[in-house]
């Protein structure tokens, strides 16, 4: 699916733009969620939407923060990376206070003018309507993680995120079993959460309370349920966590973990984790009666108000 190409567009400086870059960083699911903003945003402006790809080599050289590789490719997608000369043309925010972003906004102070032609997300999860109303910003940085961004284009998004690889034999026995079944797939995150402390600290993982509650809401409403577990961490899962229905371990897509969200939106309903990754596969999943249980509380941070969970999923 193409970032559709330019017109050109005046921002609140006078100078002109031509196109728009956002800017990926993190893991598959991450990724996804700032390709359907860029699409969106192209869509709503009818501008040139370029991808910024420099983070996937500058992380490799980072601490405390976890190497991905660039993933898209694997989907039905055309994009454009930005190219140098473009990124040279960033300028970053200087930093206001909240106070007086307001006395620029509401009043218009023009001392406390925002200087730069760089969006950069500070609070994350939650809609920022500015996004698609302002010519100003060349430069997107940031997670865009509610899908108030992009569902108007749900049906463009559901052909972009379309394998463009085939499903091995392993693969392809499962999403048959997936789809002669009423499967529900769950998917338990762990990795970087528990092993960087950071990311520990900050986003926390479910409990087995958390999902065997989710099972037994299921169970309750699905007749002859059929499990399907996913997760960066299988071993665990085996060990830890208990189903009292037919279920399938799935535990052969570690490199390859694009092929566990196709198996993930193919079930008939879905069990995510505080995820990215498996949002994606609910979000994706195209049964009209699906039912999608989303954990309560989203990040361990308190005090963080998240909106990621759409209205008609349920928390538990």
């Amino acid at each position: 699916m193409k970032l559709r190409s330019c017109i050109a567009v005046k921002n609140s400086v006078g100078k002109i733009l031509t196109k728009k870059i956002v800017k990926l960083v993190g893991g598959l699911g991450n990724q996804m969620f700032q390709y359907a903003f860029a699409y969106a945003l192209s869509q709503k402006l009818n501008i040139e939407t370029n991808l910024d790809l420099s983070w996937f080599e500058e992380v490799k050289t980072h601490q405390n923060v976890t190497a991905r590789p660039f993933d898209l490719e694997v989907f039905n997608i055309d994009y454009k990376a930005a190219s140098s000369e473009d990124l040279s043309k960033v300028v970053r925010p200087v930093k206001l206070t909240s106070f007086q972003r307001f006395l620029w906004d509401v009043f218009k102070i023009k001392k406390y003018q925002p200087v730069g032609n760089c969006f950069v997300e500070t609070v994350s999860y939650r809609f920022n309507k500015k996004m698609f109303s302002s010519q100003d910003y060349f430069y997107y940085d940031g997670y865009f993680q509610n899908e108030k961004y992009f569902k108007n284009v749900r049906k463009e998004l559901l052909n972009s995120f379309k394998l463009n690889v085939e499903l091995d034999d392993k693969n392809q026995a499962i999403l048959d079993k997936i789809k002669n079944t009423n499967s529900v797939s769950i998917h338990v995150r762990r990795g970087d959460y528990v092993t960087l402390e950071c990311a520990k600290d900050y986003h926390g993982t479910c409990s087995l309370e958390y999902y065997k509650n989710a099972i037994e809401y299921i169970a309750k409403r699905v007749k002859n349920p059929q499990f399907f577990l996913f997760s960066d961490d299988i071993d665990w899962v085996g060990e830890n966590l208990i189903i009292d229905y037919p279920f399938t371990i799935v535990d052969f897509n570690q490199e390859k973990s694009w092929f566990d969200l196709e198996l993930m939106k193919n079930c008939k309903h879905n069990i995510i984790a505080n995820s990215s990754f498996s949002w994606w596969g609910a979000w994706l999943n195209q049964n009209p009666k699906k039912i999608v249980v989303a954990p309560q509380q989203w990040v361990a941070k308190k005090g963080t108000k998240c909106e990621i969970v759409p209205k008609k999923w349920v928390k538990r």
